[in-house]
């Protein structure tokens, strides 16, 4: 039986079926195959196991059992034991030999099975080839994008239901590998923006420090307080630029500082305060970009241009600032909200600038959503208030600070965003104060209906119990 067995190998060594013997699936193949070999199935599967050996043992000795070498019906041949592909490439002397990872690789990534294959460029860069290999080699193994992603290999040993699984997996990790570089390049794009801007803020701040010159602010005269307190004051949500039914810029500087004016006047009744922490920004102006939109995009109905608000409203800014200077010394922060998240760094810095040459005024300079001051026992926290949880809130804090956190005994935490003077549940023994805006509604708040009381708060902190005692002076008829 060895004798017919040898002489039918000898007959089918140039066929298809030669290349097949030692592969696994022997019943598909006789089924396939029966009418040629003139074997029983399981003839035929006794046969195969032995041809697979003979085939086995001429390699491991460096020949094959086929003289013509590489004699079929495609343009390469499969060692399987090795798992390489070897093909004959004119561009090149020698047989071009592929590992069979690789070649999968290239077939699933120029294949269009999802919609979106890779160039012969991108297929060269990924694998290390030239592009006229890359090209050579697509044609000679009759690779093309409407081919499938799979070789001719893996289909004829492979189930249905096994390709059907590769395929999902395969497409799982097309899809993750999409979203991961979506992820990078928005990552990329905001890395490079807050990089501009942040060069930006550099050179505003140089200009306006050479521009500022040295020049005093007379101070009120007021008398020392019964204990050492500080001023906490917000005008959060001021939305500079606005325009509504009676109300726009002029309307808005009025109000700010007649405001200001008349809380620091009560305030001052009771004595020159330690230092006055001012925080601007959260919305300090309407807008964050030249096409008159918020940071996301939003169109906002503005009273002039994006350059005009941004140059009048650095300029009012300055001008507060020295108004409350004359009150006690200041820490001035500037908070980014959701309406101007990225100008809020630029009036920072030109802040930052004009006020270098004063010991009276200091600006924190933190790009972070959170910023942070103490103040004898207690921690002071300002934040916008338009992402997160109130009750995630204290625990942000802690980690963001923990050793501001461990050093006090009160913590406090001031927002805004909505508009409304609110003091939230206490968590702990940390106390949030929602602070109340300065802006008139617009055509949007009127159609919402949203009504609340403009006004502008004073939190007086003691250096050894908190917050002791809050002025609050709302927004009459005539302001």
């Amino acid at each position: 039986m060895s004798i017919e067995w040898s002489d039918l190998l000898e007959m089918l060594r140039s066929d298809w079926l030669y290349r097949n013997l030692t592969e696994s699936k022997y019943s598909r193949i006789w089924k396939r195959h029966r009418e040629d070999v003139s074997m029983d199935e399981h003839e035929f599967r006794e046969f195969c196991y032995w041809a697979r050996g003979e085939i086995g043992a001429c390699r491991e000795r460096g020949r094959i059992p086929d003289p013509a070498g590489y004699a079929h019906d495609t343009g390469y041949y499969y060692d399987e034991t090795k798992d390489l592909y070897v093909i004959h490439l004119q561009s090149k002397k020698k047989p071009m030999s592929i590992p069979g990872d690789m070649w999968r690789s290239m077939k699933q990534s120029y294949s269009n099975w999802d919609g979106s294959p890779s160039s012969v460029n991108e297929v060269s860069r990924k694998f290390g080839l030239a592009r006229t290999t890359v090209t050579e080699l697509f044609r000679s193994m009759g690779m093309t994008h409407d081919s499938s992603p799979w070789s001719e290999e893996e289909l004829n040993v492979t189930d249905e239901r096994s390709l059907v699984e590769d395929l999902l997996r395969a497409k799982e990790e097309r899809v993750l590998v999409k979203a991961e570089r979506k992820e990078y390049r928005r990552v990329t794009k905001d890395a490079e923006s807050f990089r501009r801007i942040d060069l930006l803020a550099s050179r505003i701040a140089g200009r306006f420090s050479e521009s500022a010159g040295v020049y005093e602010v007379p101070k009120l005269d007021l008398g020392p307080p019964e204990e050492d307190y500080a001023l906490v004051m917000s005008p959060t949500d001021f939305h500079w630029g606005k325009r509504g039914a009676n109300y726009d810029r002029r309307t808005a500087q009025k109000r700010l500082f007649s405001i200001s004016e008349r809380l620091l006047a009560r305030v001052g009744r009771g004595g020159r305060p330690s230092k006055v922490i001012v925080a601007l920004g959260g919305d300090g102006l309407h807008i964050d970009n030249m096409n008159s939109s918020t940071t996301r995009g939003t169109p906002q109905d503005c009273d002039g241009s994006p350059e005009d608000l941004a140059w009048s409203y650095v300029m009012m800014c300055r001008d507060y600032i020295d108004m409350v200077r004359q009150f006690a010394p200041v820490e001035l922060f500037v908070i980014p909200g959701n309406h101007d998240r990225y100008s809020a760094t630029l009036i920072r810095a030109a802040l930052a600038g004009w006020f270098s040459m004063v010991d009276d005024v200091t600006v924190c300079q933190s790009y972070s959503n959170r910023q942070y001051i103490t103040f004898g026992n207690s921690l002071v926290a300002f934040l916008h208030g338009d992402t997160g949880k109130v009750k995630d809130w204290p625990a942000i804090v802690a980690g963001e600070v923990p050793e501001l956190w461990g050093a006090t005994k009160w913590r406090f935490i001031f927002t805004g965003h909505l508009h409304t003077e609110r003091e939230l549940p206490t968590y702990g023994n940390v106390t949030v104060y929602r602070m109340p805006s300065l802006a008139g509604n617009d055509a949007w708040h009127e159609r919402k209906g949203y009504k609340s009381r403009k006004a502008l708060i004073g939190y007086m902190i003691s250096e050894d119990r908190g917050v002791i005692g809050l002025h609050v002076e709302p927004v009459l008829e005539d302001d």
